[in-house]
């Protein structure tokens, strides 16, 4: 069988010739991705449509579709979400069951994202009362989520709560996280707990947290380092970051993003000793 494609030349760009495979699902992705970034969101939207025609239950595609969907709703400040949300109940009636869960989380954080560009451009709203629609769909995806990945659920909702204020509720989602979380996860979920006692200005709390991290996942996630490193610097201690970042990289040296933030605190301790 031949699986070929053609790139054929256009009048303003490329366009993918699809038709002798177009049972493929991953090329009908990249020509809507590519249509997206060099071409009109209309064109690219229909492309989706012409890959779903094909394969009615191919995931990837309802995610590109709500990509370009949003975009086109927010751009008439159609908070409502009317075409994106019409997809959405969409993919819900034809998805594979094991992504339905997928399927409203990213509703929810999409409802996050026009909520809050809505309130922005209405500052008589509130966003706390204004993101029901939100904390529906992230219970709809809780009740369809695979139970070992739930933490994910309970982590994204609580950065919700977080956006508009309800500390308290955040730090109980967190926990729920935490102790959902399978260990590969769990760094992660610190990571966040750690963020929000900074945010909370708890910093003893959360330098408490890091360093819970860094001793059980330290060996095996660089970015438990990288939190650490920040954290002392955005807190002025230029020394302890400095030693924090030359400790982690005698165990990730082939990391970039130490090794760039290491420089970064080297810089910054130079530049504070010429002040002084």
């Amino acid at each position: 069988m031949d699986c070929s494609y053609e790139i054929l030349p256009s009048q303003h760009h490329c366009t993918i010739k699809t038709s002798t495979v177009s049972w493929y699902g991953p090329l009908h992705l990249a020509h809507t991705k590519l249509e997206r970034d060099y071409g009109t969101l209309p064109d690219a939207f229909e492309i989706v449509e012409k890959g779903l025609k094909e394969l009615p239950r191919y995931g990837p595609l309802y995610f590109q579709a709500f990509c370009l969907l949003e975009k086109e709703d927010l751009s008439r400040d159609a908070y409502d979400l009317p075409r994106t949300t019409k997809m959405i109940a969409r993919a819900d009636n034809s998805i594979s069951r094991e992504l339905l869960w997928k399927v409203h989380l990213e509703a929810a954080q999409i409802q996050e994202r026009a909520t809050k560009q809505r309130v922005q451009k209405h500052p008589t709203l509130q966003l706390n009362k204004c993101l029901g629609a939100t904390r529906k769909s992230y219970s709809k995806a809780l009740v369809l989520c695979p139970p070992n990945l739930c933490w994910k659920i309970w982590l994204a909702s609580g950065r919700t709560e977080i956006s508009c204020g309800n500390i308290a509720e955040a730090r109980v989602l967190f926990l729920r996280a935490y102790e959902s979380v399978s260990e590969k996860g769990r760094s992660t979920v610190l990571l966040e707990c750690a963020r929000l006692e900074e945010l909370c200005q708890d910093l003893q709390l959360a330098r408490a947290i890091l360093t819970k991290a860094r001793l059980e996942f330290g060996k095996s996630d660089w970015k438990v380092w990288l939190a650490i490193v920040n954290l002392e610097s955005r807190c002025g201690q230029t020394s302890r970051a400095i030693k924090f970042a030359e400790n982690s990289l005698k165990i990730h040296f082939g990391t970039g993003s130490l090794r760039q933030v290491h420089s970064q605190t080297n810089r910054l301790s130079i530049s504070c000793f010429h002040v002084f």
